[in-house]
């Protein structure tokens, strides 16, 4: 276990803004984690568990707490296991190294999520998914500490509530991720019927086994999102909302080419497109923070940016949206505490 005092939050998240943390503490083992909450109890103060720091605003006021950083990074692949391969990932395992021993060991469930930034212990959280697939399609259970009670709950899938972008971990984040298993196949098939892959497909790209896939699916995301060495973001900051079928029948009508993709009783929409062909914002810049020129639900953040800049951004992008469509956006991007 690492303890450092007065971190720059800017250095632990990928949008590089954000204040200073009164402490970070870095957690190789379960019993670091406990006793990081310990530590925490102890000086009185109030923590926050922070992974990869992807997918999170961070305040540029600083954090005043301890920030617990579960850096657990063990992996095992199960072959006995029965209706496939168990793989177990640690928390702190990088999500896009875990893809990468998966398809090198021609395992089928989690290539088209490739390039993903982040950790594992993240993923249940978000849900997080790309090109046709997300992690809960192969999540089996999830192990997480609950704090209140010091007990390793084994949560099983069934139990996480996953939705588009959504599981209880993220509308209730008491509980302390450690591990995830996933269950993965030998015999699956390629899923290339997203847009994006279906015209790699067309183009010859091979993408017949599962490395073949994630390695297309990585130079497509190269493309649509900046380059993290050059600037920050947190990926997609806004969510693809889900509304009735009357109430896309009458976007539709206003816009003939607005993409829907039916879901059971409601409709998915593209605020990609609406930002770019609707509000010409594509590349809609605020300061030092812009909407992505390949990508408008991205928004990148340059040197000297805040993540008050970012959120003015945000709030901005919602009210245009809103006045043009009566869309509510939702972020995908969570607060940081």
């Amino acid at each position: 276990m690492t303890t450092r005092e007065q971190v720059p939050l800017a250095t632990l998240t990928t949008f590089k803004t954000g204040g200073v943390a009164a402490y970070v503490i870095d957690c190789e083992s379960e019993s670091d984690v406990r006793d990081a909450l310990t530590f925490a109890r102890e000086k009185g103060l109030a923590y926050v568990v922070l992974g990869g720091g992807s997918n999170v605003l961070a305040p540029d006021a600083g954090y005043p707490g301890v920030v617990v950083r579960p850096m657990l990074t063990r992996l095992s692949f199960d072959e006995s296991a029965e209706g496939g391969v168990r793989a177990i990932a640690e928390a702190g395992v990088p999500w896009d190294a875990f893809v990468r021993e998966a398809c090198a060991r021609e395992l089928w469930g989690v290539e088209n999520l490739a390039g993903i930034p982040g950790s594992v212990g993240a993923a249940p959280i978000q849900n997080i998914g790309a090109y046709g697939s997300d992690a809960a399609e192969t999540i089996e259970w999830v192990e997480a500490l609950n704090p209140e009670t010091g007990v390793v709950e084994r949560i099983a899938n069934g139990d996480c509530a996953f939705g588009y972008r959504d599981s209880r971990f993220k509308r209730n984040p008491g509980m302390i991720i450690l591990r995830v298993a996933f269950t993965l196949r030998t015999d699956g098939a390629p899923r290339v019927s997203y847009a994006d892959l279906s015209r790699a497909k067309e183009a010859g790209v091979p993408l017949t086994t599962p490395e073949e896939i994630a390695n297309a699916v990585r130079a497509i995301r190269s493309k649509k999102f900046p380059d993290l060495a050059k600037e920050g973001t947190a990926g997609s900051f806004f969510k693809n909302p889900h509304i009735s079928a009357a109430a896309f029948a009458e976007l539709k009508a206003r816009y003939p080419e607005l993409p829907g993709f039916p879901s059971g009783d409601v409709v998915k929409v593209s605020i990609a497109w609406i930002l770019d062909r609707v509000l010409s914002m594509r590349g809609f810049a605020q300061g030092n923070v812009r909407l992505f020129e390949a990508q408008p639900l991205v928004i990148t953040a340059s040197a000297g940016a805040t993540s008050e800049d970012v959120r003015a951004l945000a709030s901005l992008v919602t009210a245009r949206v809103k006045e043009a469509t009566n869309i509510e956006l939702e972020w995908e991007v969570r607060q940081f505490a």
